[in-house]
């Protein structure tokens, strides 16, 4: 097992290119509002530090992509997911497959469509796949056209 991949030394951990493809198959990223100076999604917009604390319903165009920190916070950014997906915003995360915790039954169960990523996915700078599943929620009012993207790399619900 990879101690790097589950210690919480390193939480920016980046998603792989074949992720990112997919997503700008859905919209462009208008927003990825936890990402670092490099902006690995090419994102329209960024925020760096208070992704948190700042709205996401600002996105310019396109739709919001959140790969979070894996670590403690991880609860408050599936919780800003859910809470910022009113209305008319696309949003998709990238987190760890875990419906056996809170944070997975509070936040992302009420997302419109989820992709159980099939096999281990490795992120961009890691030794090697991560040891845990991957899933990607998604909310928005395009669900079909999620399911048609990301269907073949993965079971939906």
């Amino acid at each position: 097992m990879n101690a790097a991949l589950l210690s919480s030394e390193k939480m920016d951990w980046e998603t792989p290119d074949n992720v990112l493809e997919l997503v700008r198959q859905i919209a462009p990223i208008g927003l990825d509002p936890c990402t670092t100076l490099k902006n690995p999604t090419g994102a329209m917009s960024t925020y760096i530090r208070h992704g948190l604390q700042a709205p996401w319903d600002t996105c310019p165009l396109g739709l919001v992509y959140c790969n979070p920190p894996y670590g403690r916070e991880l609860p408050a950014w599936t919780r800003k997911m859910r809470d910022s997906s009113d209305g008319d915003i696309e949003l998709i995360g990238l987190v760890p497959a875990r419906p056996d915790t809170r944070w997975w039954h509070q936040n992302i169960t009420t997302a419109d469509a989820i992709c159980f990523w099939r096999g281990r996915l490795k992120f961009k700078g890691a030794p090697s796949a991560a040891p845990f599943p991957s899933a990607l929620p998604y909310w928005g009012p395009r669900p079909e056209r999620f399911r048609e993207v990301f269907g073949p790399h993965g079971w939906i619900v």
